[in-house]
C-alpha cells in the first residue's frame, strides 16, 4: 500500500482487495474522517456469489496463509473446500 501526500489530503493505493481489506483492518479510519464525503449506494451481496461468516481470527489467519503463497484468499479458501467435499465421495 502507498499513501501518497497530497497536500493536507493521504490517498490510500492498494495493488488488492486483500491488502485493502488487511490495511482498514489494522488502521482508525477516524484520520481519514475529513477527507470523506457522504455516499449513497446499493448493493446485493447475494447478487454473484455466497457469503459465509467466518470468525475474524481465522479470516485474518487464512489471509495471512494466501498472502504467504501470493494467492488471493477467496482462491485459497475456494480450494480448500473442493478438496475436502471430493474427499468425502
Amino acid at each position: 500500500m502507498k499513501e501518497k501526500d497530497m497536500g493536507k489530503n493521504k490517498k490510500l493505493h492498494f495493488k488488492s482487495y486483500e491488502e485493502a481489506a488487511e490495511w482498514f483492518d489494522a488502521h482508525d479510519m477516524s484520520s481519514y474522517e475529513d477527507q470523506m464525503k457522504p455516499v449513497d449506494f446499493h448493493f446485493d451481496l447475494r447478487k454473484n456469489r455466497d457469503w459465509v461468516e467466518i470468525d475474524h481470527e481465522i479470516a485474518k489467519y487464512i489471509r495471512e496463509l494466501a498472502k504467504e503463497q501470493n494467492i488471493p484468499t477467496r482462491r485459497l479458501v475456494n480450494e480448500w473446500l473442493k478438496e475436502r467435499l471430493s474427499s468425502l465421495h
